[in-house]
């Protein structure tokens, strides 16, 4: 065999192959007799090292190798000769301190355990030289006076030498001896359970087959459609079908302030008083706004459909049209929390609120109660229905939304809205850009 064989199967043993070299000892212990012959010696040889009992180090050697140091005369100091010239500098003589003594005992204490540790662990100790211990067996004793060579480098015959023929050739290897293998345990035979230990469920009677599933999709229509009766149909029954839920209404337009302009259209043709956020409308001047949020409560689920189809009657007086699509959908928990900290207060989507949600609701603190009552006076009727506009997204991260508590808009919708009245449905009307 060839010496990267033999450091095959010598790292076999010492469980240090690779996937690769794994596949390759596999191929080789399958197609060489020989090698197999000596995986199975060296891995022997290695077992019976592993069985080896370990020498504990003494306990008092750390004592005697104190003592030791402790019995040692100390160096002698060299004196000059009375002829000897004196230094001109005289070298004052070292003193070690105390310890010292004591950090080489313990040096030598670790060198001791390294070496031991070493000496009974490695593979390539005279015990457990797997190597080596092969290549004695089948080689003859070495000669005093002469190198015995490496068995995984070959040697050139020196010219000058002279052979004897009384020399006896390299005996051959011993015949393979054929590898025991283990034992294969067999599991116990599963125990039987008795019946009353038994718990199951009776089997199922067989389900019929399916022949219809009726799928619930979101509403998602042109917004010029809204004022066909189908289309007007489709949009109650799925309001009717969230039945005391919160809608949230996406109207994508293509271009966020003319999509204002004409919902102000259609609230002032609905009687729908809208609170329009003074410094939302700032943004959209400034085309700061990426999209405006209108929120109401004042909507029954047929209010709500009239409202969106005359927003599809307003949009087609606009020459292009501006608005795209209408997508209707329940609101969620994410969409709940944004609106919450968009007004500062909860307003209770999924809850009637409790008592009543008059003046003081959310409204500042240094703000006085006759400030919100007049601006309620300036811009509301009795009877109206109300919404507040806000912004929803800016087009930068660095432009921030409205505070609620600095909105006076905001805090006069929050003061004016009451208690939320039965069958009505709260919308959250977003304007964005289409796509």
């Amino acid at each position: 065999m060839t010496a990267d064989q033999l450091l095959l199967i010598t790292a076999a043993v010492d469980g240090e192959l690779s996937a690769t070299e794994a596949r390759a000892f596999r191929l080789l212990i399958a197609s060489c007799a020989e090698a197999r012959d000596l995986y199975a010696k060296l891995k022997a040889d290695s077992d019976r090292v592993r069985g080896l009992p370990r020498v504990a180090i003494p306990a008092d050697l750390h004592a005697k190798i104190l003592a030791k140091l402790a019995a040692t005369p100390p160096a002698p100091q060299v004196r000059p000769q009375p002829h000897a010239e004196p230094s001109p500098t005289p070298i004052p003589l070292r003193r070690f301190p105390a310890w010292v003594p004591v950090a080489a005992a313990a040096s030598v204490f670790l060198c001791l355990a390294a070496a031991s540790f070493a000496f009974f662990s490695s593979p390539g100790a005279p015990n457990g030289g797997v190597a080596k211990n092969h290549w004695s067996n089948v080689l003859p004793a070495p000669q005093e006076g002469s190198a015995v060579p490496s068995p995984t480098q070959p040697v050139r015959p020196d010219p000058a030498t002279v052979v004897r023929s009384e020399v006896l050739p390299v005996p051959p290897a011993p015949t393979p001896r054929p590898v025991v293998p283990d034992a294969v345990v067999v599991a116990p035979e599963p125990r039987s359970v008795p019946a009353p230990d038994f718990i199951g469920f009776p089997p199922l009677p067989k389900l019929p087959p399916i022949e219809r599933i009726e799928v619930k999709l979101p509403f998602l229509r042109p917004v010029a459609d809204l004022g066909r009766e189908d289309i007007n149909q489709e949009l109650l029954d799925q309001l009717h079908h969230g039945r005391d839920l919160a809608f949230k209404f996406d109207v994508f337009v293509r271009d966020t302030g003319r999509g204002v302009e004409v919902f102000q259209h259609t609230a002032k043709a609905s009687g729908l008083a809208v609170f329009a956020d003074a410094a939302t409308l700032d943004k959209l001047k400034k085309k700061q706004a990426h999209s405006i949020v209108i929120y109401t409560e004042s909507f029954t689920a047929d209010e709500l459909a009239k409202l969106f189809a005359k927003f599809s009657t307003e949009d087609a007086k606009f020459s292009p049209k501006v608005c795209d699509s209408l997508h209707a959908i329940p609101v969620v928990r994410s969409e709940e929390l944004e609106l919450k900290s968009l007004l500062g207060v909860d307003v209770g989507l999924f809850k009637r609120p409790v008592g009543n949600g008059g003046a003081g609701q959310g409204a500042d603190k240094n703000v006085s109660s006759g400030t919100i009552d007049s601006v309620v006076k300036a811009v509301s009727k009795p009877g109206e229905k109300l919404a507040v506009m806000l912004t929803w997204q800016t087009t930068h991260a660095n432009i921030a939304r409205t505070n609620p508590v600095m909105s006076a808009e905001l805090k006069a919708f929050l003061a004016k809205r009451g208690e939320r009245k039965p069958n009505v449905v709260p919308a959250i009307i977003v304007l964005r850009p289409a796509g």
